[in-house]
């Protein structure tokens, strides 16, 4: 699955009213969390993370408004999302899996 990062917060809330219907997943992988959710539940949860990565850019000095938390499958037909937190940035020599995954239930172990 390809991914595309989203550098602007009002473009995810735009992405987000994109979902219309379906049964969802939310995982949260630091916590061991795994809730399914439906499409309005979802758009809540969408939205709640995207004023927390807000949150992280305003308080945050070191974070440019470009730095890209977001990254969604299908941007115009949203069916995955990852959210990674501020502990995946600096020097790696791999990336750290996202912390959050929002997901259609069809993709389970897809995404």
């Amino acid at each position: 699955m390809r991914f595309y990062g989203i550098p602007s917060e009002n473009r995810v809330l735009e992405i987000i009213e994109n979902i219309n219907s379906g049964d969802w997943v939310f995982e949260d992988t630091k916590e061991k969390v795994k809730e399914s959710l439906n499409s309005e539940e979802v758009k809540g949860r969408l939205r709640k993370l995207t004023e927390e990565v807000k949150r992280w850019k305003e308080s945050l000095t070191t974070l440019t408004q470009g730095t890209v938390f977001i990254f969604v499958h299908e941007p115009e037909s949203p069916k995955a999302f990852k959210i990674y937190d501020t502990s995946s940035l600096g020097c790696s020599t791999e990336l750290t899996p996202p912390r959050w995954k929002v997901y259609l239930k069809e993709l389970e172990g897809k995404v």
